[in-house]
């Protein structure tokens, strides 16, 4: 009798970050990442727990607080002084340090209680331009290129693991939605150089889009991640706090302790 397969669910976000250069006035160094968190179906309703009380721990005075959406980067706009406190008051705190700190001290607890495995893949959009356009005539799609490297390294945690798994995305436009369904369509037809297109048939098992309003647990988690791989790939440094440490150990190495193979890839 055939051995059951194990369901995993990749939860996955984007982030794209760049740096200003006063010498021309111009922004550069364009990096894109699309990443997230792998965790067993069947462990899931522990990480909602998990979250529940994170945010119970950061937002005690308020009446509901587990209806509260995680959102990196409105913790980065109180930090900024951009956040619209009306629109937003749960996150005027945030222009605090210490209550930065604290829900990142929180978060990491969120990983460190839970079983979940990083992977993704982040690319400098200036230099793929560079190198593989051709005047123009080789114009060439970050999130298709980015979505081939990760799938990847999920095909592989799932044969790895004797399981099967579905993406889940927070939904934008809906016809950005489509056209990143086209793309994982795409590889999961074609396969690729590392994925043969019978394993992709046999592991991978379609992409969903939920909105963030939704309140999904896997999704706001996932929110976290991207940011911090692309800034490092593009060499700048990391928010202060941060849990860039405990997104880095939670990448998945391949079996082979090779994180940053099979984990997040850096390209070109």
């Amino acid at each position: 009798m055939a051995t059951k397969k194990s369901r995993y669910t990749l939860y996955l976000d984007e982030s794209q970050t760049h740096k200003y250069n006063p010498a021309s006035h111009k922004n550069e160094q364009y990096h894109f990442c699309m990443a997230g968190i792998i965790i067993a179906d069947d462990d899931y309703a522990k990480l909602e727990k998990s979250v529940n009380i994170l945010k119970r721990n950061i937002w005690p005075d308020f009446q509901k607080p587990e209806q509260i959406i995680l959102h990196q980067m409105l913790i980065l706009d109180a930090e900024k002084g951009r956040l619209d406190p009306i629109k937003y008051p749960e996150y005027a705190k945030f222009n605090k340090r210490v209550e930065r700190k604290k829900i990142y001290s929180e978060l990491k607890k969120v990983f460190v209680d839970n079983q979940m495995t990083i992977v993704g893949s982040s690319l400098c959009e200036d230099d793929l331009k560079r190198y593989y356009c051709v005047s123009g005539r080789n114009e060439q799609d970050s999130a298709l290129v980015t979505m081939q490297l990760l799938l990847e390294n999920f095909c592989h945690f799932l044969c790895a693991n004797n399981g099967i798994g579905r993406i889940i995305y927070e939904s934008r436009e809906l016809l950005e939605n489509e056209r990143l369904r086209d793309r994982y369509y795409h590889m999961k037809l074609m396969g690729s150089m590392y994925m043969d297109k019978n394993t992709a048939e046999k592991r991978l098992l379609g992409i969903d889009f939920i909105d963030k309003d939704e309140n999904c647990a896997g999704l706001q988690i996932a929110d976290f991640v991207p940011l911090g791989f692309a800034r490092d790939h593009a060499g700048m440094n990391q928010g202060n706090p941060n849990i860039f440490s405990t997104l880095k150990f939670h990448r998945y190495d391949g079996n082979q302790n090779m994180r940053d193979r099979f984990g997040i890839k850096y390209m070109p």
